[in-house]
Order: C-alpha cells, then sequence, then structure tokens
C-alpha cells in the first residue's frame, strides 16, 4: 500500500457481490455504465480499509476485441508539397482500423464521487500501481502493451463535438442512448456505418478538430492518475466522442 493510502486507510482488494449495487450508480471515466457483467477475477477495488466501502474500481482484460472487434481512430498525418510551387503542408488524418485487438486493457476506471477531485487522482494512482503490480506477477496473462480510453469533451448541451463533426453525419439518432442499448458493443455497431477510407481531420468543423484527443472533464482524475503512473497518448482517439487512447507498453511495467 502507498504511503497515501496508508494514510487514508485504503485497501486494494477483488469484487465481492455486495460491491455491484454502489458501483452500478458510478459513471467510469470514460463516461458509461461500469461494464458489471464481467466481475470475476479481473477487478480490483480500492475500498475504505475500516469499512471495506469501494472508492475506487477498475477492471483489467487480458486479450481485447477477439470476440467482439474493438475500433478506433488512427491519428496519422500525410504531407502535401509541390516543391515548384512553394508548397509544403502537413495534414492529420483518421483512419478506421482494429489496431488494438489482442493487447490489455484497463477498463471501467472509475472513482468515488463523493471524493474531492484530487483525492480521486490519489485513490485512482494507487489503484493503477496495484494493477500494474498485479500484470508484473502474471506478465504471461496480458499483451506488449496495456490502453486505456478516456472520455473526449462535452459542450454545454451535453454533446461531443468530434461526434457531431463526424459520427452524427453516419447515425443520426442519440448516441448516449445506443451506448445504453448495446453496451460495449455500441462502437463495434457504429463502426460499420462509418467510412474506411483516410479522413482529414481539416473536413470536420473548428470545434470537432479542436475536441479529437482532448480528454473530457469526467476523466481528468483519470488521466492524471495515468499519467502519473507512466501512461501516454497513444495516437489514436474514440471513435464516438474523439476521446484519447493511451497505453503503457508491458515491457516498460515489469522493469519497474
Amino acid at each position: 500500500m502507498s504511503q497515501v493510502g496508508a494514510a487514508q486507510g485504503w485497501q486494494v482488494r477483488g469484487w465481492q457481490v455486495e460491491d455491484a449495487q454502489l458501483l452500478g450508480a458510478w459513471r467510469n471515466q470514460t463516461g458509461v455504465a461500469l461494464n458489471l457483467t464481467d466481475a470475476e477475477g479481473k477487478w480490483l477495488i480500492l475500498a475504505d480499509a475500516a469499512s471495506s466501502v469501494p472508492l475506487a474500481c477498475l477492471r483489467l482484460v487480458g486479450n481485447l476485441g477477439l470476440a467482439l472487434p474493438r475500433f478506433s481512430y488512427h491519428v496519422g498525418r500525410v504531407v502535401h508539397a509541390a516543391a515548384e510551387l512553394g508548397l509544403f503542408r502537413t495534414q492529420t488524418t483518421l483512419l478506421l482500423g482494429n489496431d488494438h485487438s489482442g493487447e490489455s486493457e484497463l477498463a471501467d476506471l472509475a472513482c468515488s464521487p463523493d471524493l474531492p477531485p484530487q483525492m480521486q487522482v490519489a485513490a485512482l494512482t494507487q489503484l493503477i500501481e496495484a494493477a500494474l503490480q498485479r500484470i508484473r506477477a502474471q506478465p504471461a496473462g496480458f499483451s506488449e502493451r496495456l490502453m486505456v480510453e478516456l472520455a473526449g469533451p462535452l459542450d454545454e448541451a451535453g454533446r461531443a463535438p468530434f461526434w457531431q463533426g463526424l459520427g452524427a453525419h453516419f447515425y443520426a439518432a442519440d448516441p448516449q442512448a445506443a451506448q445504453a442499448k448495446f453496451g460495449d458493443a455500441w462502437r463495434s455497431h457504429l463502426a460499420a456505418l462509418l467510412p474506411r477510407q483516410t479522413l482529414y481531420l481539416s473536413f470536420l468543423s473548428p470545434d470537432a478538430q479542436a475536441a479529437m484527443g482532448q480528454v473530457g472533464a469526467p476523466a481528468q482524475a483519470a488521466a492524471e492518475a495515468l499519467k502519473a503512473c507512466g501512461f501516454g497518448y497513444a495516437q489514436h482517439v474514440r471513435i464516438d466522442d474523439g476521446g484519447p487512447v493511451w497505453e503503457r507498453r508491458l515491457g516498460e511495467i515489469n522493469r519497474l
């Protein structure tokens, strides 16, 4: 247990049946409800040492996308140059793909909304460190890279500017309602409607361009904790709200 956790009286433990009711009311740092259907052996809970009440949680996925395809946009770059005209311009591109298939994931990262912001960062940091310790102890059960998705920003109306600039042109219904209905399968269904060709970010609205790859308010505490634990941007974004995909290589974890 870290010094911060010890000072706060926190402990890391596994899943308990009685956790479901409390965690069911939380929304994770990707902005959606927790996936409580996969509770066996993969969950880590940060709890109050005295009462055992959960304060934060996460779920480790050994190999994602092998049963249900996981889609994201790879953020790339293309250069348009014409030496004789004196022109040289770079363009940011988005390419739909399954680049994270087979990788490991830190999913359902969430914290009690009753904790103040800095306490949320401390709690999530301790829990992520515990997850890294588990991976170091059982490296055969995990892939080369550990990735995590973070929610993108929302506007004052609660809509994602990235979605309004791109996804809404291919699926006109409410994405949050679709997420509630289909759960983890939502973005796999959405991907079937999206173009497979390379997209230029400059074709999107200024608000959508500015939102791409940015961390939304619900994920700020998680982002701070992940950064403290060595995670960084992986040049991929989510296909719905444009939130960033961060990662850490397993080899780096094993060298700690």
